[in-house]
């Protein structure tokens, strides 16, 4: 049986998961953005994403405690333990229009999330692949150790005291 008055706490959850999803879709561009932007080395517009990330953080972090008070208010109107209190339990207990609605609302979030988690290994893909070839680079201009290279003919020892570039100078 529903408690009374639960009706607004559940919509005031459906509000948290919709906000949810929007600020999943908005880190997963955010991502998708720092990719292009450092493609196209564009520094002044990674600094500027890279702060408008950290802000997005700050709303995550923001949004984790409403959605945390809001699963202790549940579970507290329906007698549990706020750390055994699932969503899918709530929707067994719900109204069939509540329950059909925070299923949707819990079925965006997932997608969005699968989206996100997507674009997240892309990214950082993307920026192991730009730290290998940067690493690459570096030990081509001014190498560390001696180097084995490939020609037509095979491998080829480069010395390392034949950098491109003089340290010492």
């Amino acid at each position: 049986m529903t408690p009374p008055g639960i009706e607004p706490i559940v919509e005031d959850l459906l509000n948290v998961l919709d906000n949810e999803t929007k600020l999943l879709e908005l880190k997963r561009s955010q991502l998708a953005d720092l990719s292009e932007k450092l493609l196209r080395n564009d520094n002044e517009a990674v600094e500027t994403l890279l702060e408008q990330i950290e802000s997005t953080e700050e709303l995550q972090v923001l949004m984790a405690h409403r959605l945390q008070k809001l699963r202790q208010t549940l579970a507290g109107a329906f007698g549990h333990p706020a750390d055994g209190f699932k969503l899918a339990w709530l929707i067994d207990q719900l109204p069939h229009a509540q329950a059909m609605a925070l299923t949707a609302s819990r079925q965006r979030v997932s997608e969005k999330v699968i989206e996100f988690r997507k674009q997240h290994l892309e990214t950082t893909i993307f920026l192991r692949e730009c730290s290998r070839i940067t690493g690459m680079m570096l030990d081509t201009l001014a190498p560390s150790s001696s180097t084995t290279t490939y020609d037509a003919e095979g491998p080829d020892r480069w010395r390392a005291e034949a950098g491109l570039l003089d340290m010492e100078r």
